[in-house]
């Protein structure tokens, strides 16, 4: 139903489209047909978001918009456009739905009892044995030797190593 509904908005927005443009008084004026044309797109909006009440308004501003051309507008034209206003208007009750989204209802689900479960049997393991632990040998390290200093004299200086004074 609904791609029905897009096909007929379509074929007569292209029906619009014929008489723009043109000088031949039977068909639409430029400025109706653009009027007309955005009144078409109304009801298709509306009808795509489900808004019923919205497709209908806009759907009686095209049968106005109708009913206000030119005494010169072709009467089949006319008449034409009649029909298919109230082929829409008939159509938008079913045609006319929201794309529905499926929510999750939410449900009680049985939480299974808790089972026992056997636990193994504990193996014996074998007590550790105690192995020898190496002892670290001493080793003799180098002691440091005293060495003689000599003490300055009187005059601050100390003998130079061949026993001279300076």
């Amino acid at each position: 139903m609904r791609r029905r509904l897009m096909l007929v908005l379509a074929l007569a927005a292209a029906a619009l489209a014929v008489g723009c443009g043109q000088t031949n008084k039977a068909l639409i004026p430029d400025d109706r047909a653009q009027a007309l044309q955005d009144s078409v797109d109304g009801i298709q909006n509306a009808c795509a978001k489900g808004d019923v009440p919205a497709a209908r308004r806009a759907a009686g501003q095209v049968d106005a918009q109708i009913d206000s051309l030119p005494s010169t507008t072709d009467r089949k034209l006319k008449r034409n456009m009649r029909q298919w206003v109230n082929q829409i208007e008939d159509g938008l009750d079913s045609d006319c739905k929201a794309k529905e989204t499926a929510t999750a209802e939410p449900t009680d689900t049985a939480t299974a009892e808790p089972t026992q479960t056997a636990t193994a049997t504990a193996t014996e393991t074998a007590t550790a044995t105690e192995t020898a632990t190496a002892t670290a040998t001493a080793t003799a390290t180098a002691t440091a030797t005293a060495t003689a200093t000599a003490t300055p004299g009187r005059d601050g200086g100390t003998e130079a190593p061949d026993g001279s004074q300076p």
